[in-house]
């Protein structure tokens, strides 16, 4: 599913009526039947509406929603910003409907008027925001930044109208003040705002619905989003006869004194991931350490510069050892230090299979980062926003403001795949295109879950996925499997590790629990 810009949005709305000839108050009124079946969907017992509609098409689509919903034998008030007769358009239409049909139209501008539409929030089951769309390009002042402050202050529910007002369709920024939705019906494809920063945490649980948009218009546009169907599709057959030898194996280099954790954690995630085997490499004297904790992972010694400490004579054992392998992964737990930067220079330029690079490899490679050029076989690097911030030379902020920006510039810039982690998780490839994960959540905010991450994009890479869509399903179901440990505090990683069963298993039935039909379906995993 493709992710779009307002202008790309735009576009391909101009494209459907003008080129393909669909009327535009047909898809005012199927977008208006989309937020109308949400809310049937979540408040099956509302019968009281209030509906705030702004100028534009996103106001003529509270216009309907307002009819629809009376004719479903609710009732409620409609309030528009706009003055008597100032729709234009498809939206003029349905206005002018409204007029002839005695259906009362309240005109917000004066203070008795908004006083009015604060104390009428009281009594409503569900409150709909479609005052400003997704041309918000200024902040949000005067009237405007009442109207969405007194939605905000009504602790009624509330569904948006393609997004939340307030929320910068393009960065998710808001403008100032934004509506703070608990569920967002977006229009054919999602916005890049409702994805980001923000604009995420505005949007509530968000639901794309299908208003007779053809994809095929969008199929250049370079943003994804993860869907389950194409994470199902991605995941390679496992067939009766397969054996450990043709499932995959996967080589990891990790661990120092203190982080051996960070090891054991990450094999047995490649292994859990559905890899036959897992070689788990680690400094030679902690070997002991490692293999006490272990029971099916393969354990190996490496060479030593001190004890703890990756040497010199390790590249050339690892790249051997990695040679008898599909994938291999470096960094969880190693010593960030010039002596592991050293060892890391070596493997990378030689190793003979994809590499995917984290946590204490990513640190011992600051300044070094150029070097991911000269690699002979694809490379994925998994940073969080603190790394990625430190990598660069950029702020945690800057990072965090600017997510997609950021990981497709350094993407292109060292080479590689670039898994920007944290909310929404972003993968972005050097060629441009990007995708969006909506899956994970607060269960992977805990020490160790970025190493589970890494075993589990290597696992996939060893099961026969190309780098890019290793790292693609890898986030995928590490946020699922976050997502399915019951919620609140109590819990740490290896817990998030042991819904990985269930995760696979909740990815073969995902499609139809998130749908409320076949035109409505939601981001994520409600």
């Amino acid at each position: 599913m493709k992710v779009l810009s307002s202008a790309a949005m735009k576009e391909a709305d101009r494209k459907t009526i003008e080129e393909l000839g669909m009327p535009g108050a047909v898809l005012m009124e199927t977008a208006a039947i989309r937020v109308v079946e949400l809310i049937r969907h979540k408040l099956p017992r509302a019968r009281r509406f209030a509906i705030l509609a702004g100028p534009g098409n996103n106001g003529g689509d509270g216009l309907v929603v307002a009819r629809l919903l009376k004719n479903a034998g609710l009732s409620g008030s409609l309030w528009s910003t706009v003055k008597p007769g100032g729709y234009r358009g498809d939206a003029g239409i349905n206005e002018q409907y409204l007029e002839r049909t005695s259906f009362r139209i309240n005109r917000l501008g004066e203070r008795e008027s908004l006083d009015q539409f604060r104390e009428e929030l009281k009594s409503v089951d569900v409150v709909v925001d479609a005052l400003l769309g997704i041309g918000v390009g200024r902040e949000v002042e005067g009237l405007f930044a009442e109207l969405v402050e007194g939605i905000n202050g009504s602790g009624r529910p509330v569904v948006a109208v393609d997004i939340p007002s307030g929320v910068n369709a393009d960065t998710g920024a808001v403008m100032g003040c934004a509506v703070q939705a608990d569920w967002t019906v977006t229009f054919a494809f999602p916005k890049l705002g409702l994805l980001c920063y923000e604009g995420a945490e505005k949007a509530g649980e968000i639901y794309v619905g299908q208003i007779n948009i053809p994809p095929a218009l969008v199929e250049n546009e370079p943003v994804d989003l993860l869907t389950p169907a194409r994470i199902l599709d991605l995941l390679p057959a496992r067939e009766k006869s397969a054996h450990k030898g043709s499932l995959g194996r996967v080589l990891i280099v990790a661990g120092s004194p203190g982080m051996t954790g960070a090891a054991v954690m990450t094999a047995e995630s490649a292994l859990r991931g559905g890899a036959g085997l897992a070689y788990l490499a680690v400094p030679h004297s902690l070997e002991p350490v490692v293999s006490a904790q272990l029971v099916e992972v393969i354990t190996l010694s490496l060479e030593e510069a001190q004890p703890g400490i990756l040497g010199p004579a390790a590249a050339e054992t690892i790249v051997d050892r990695a040679g008898a392998c599909e994938a291999l992964a470096v960094g969880p737990g190693l010593d960030p230090g010039s002596d592991t930067a050293a060892v890391l220079e070596k493997v990378i330029v030689s190793s003979p299979v994809p590499v995917v690079i984290d946590a204490g490899a990513l640190e011992a490679l600051k300044g070094r980062m150029d070097l991911l050029k000269q690699a002979k076989t694809p490379v994925v690097i998994t940073p969080h926003p603190g790394e990625m911030a430190r990598l660069s030379g950029l702020s945690v902020r800057e990072v965090q403001e600017n997510r997609l920006e950021v990981a497709l510039d350094y993407a292109r810039r060292w080479g590689v795949f670039l898994l920007l982690k944290g909310y929404n998780t972003i993968i972005a490839a050097p060629d441009g295109k990007a995708a969006i994960n909506p899956t994970g959540g607060p269960a992977l905010a805990t020490a160790g879950s970025g190493d589970l991450l890494t075993g589990l994009i290597a696992s996939f890479m060893a099961q026969g996925l190309e780098a890019e869509d290793a790292a693609r399903a890898g986030a995928f179901m590490h946020g699922l499997s976050g997502d399915l440990v019951p919620g609140g505090r109590g819990h740490m990683a290896r817990d998030v590790m042991s819904y990985y069963k269930q995760a696979f298993h909740k990815l073969e039935n995902a499609e139809a629990s998130r749908e409320v039909n076949p035109y409505l379906t939601g981001i994520g995993f409600y």
